[in-house]
């Protein structure tokens, strides 16, 4: 029997930053705060509550079904859905916007 799972699929941005930020933003410098930071890696993974709920119940057996929105950048996330025996047809394809990003 198939799950109906809503919710959102989303890119997440995992970067890595040397120190504490603390040491980067002092109270008394904040009229000149500036919030660029060297970040040496910077990688994307899958995420969002749907994707990440039907992953894993399809890691357990169960059998998907996503409904949730993606942006014309979500090809490669739609494939990796269908890639663990998924359905996404009640994944809506938004053309002129991105999917969430986090």
């Amino acid at each position: 029997m198939s799950a109906l799972i809503c919710g959102s699929l989303a890119f997440d941005t995992i970067t890595t930053f040397p120190g504490r930020f603390a040491q980067q933003i002092l109270p008394e410098k904040l009229h000149i705060l500036n919030v660029s930071f060297l970040v040496p890696t910077l990688r994307r993974e899958f995420g969002g509550c749907a994707g990440n709920i039907a992953y894993t119940l399809s890691q357990l057996g169960g059998e998907p079904l996503v409904m949730a929105a993606c942006g014309s950048d979500g090809l490669d996330y739609l494939e990796r859905i269908r890639s663990w025996g998924a359905s996404t047809e009640f994944v809506c394809e938004v053309n002129d916007h991105h999917t969430a990003q986090a």
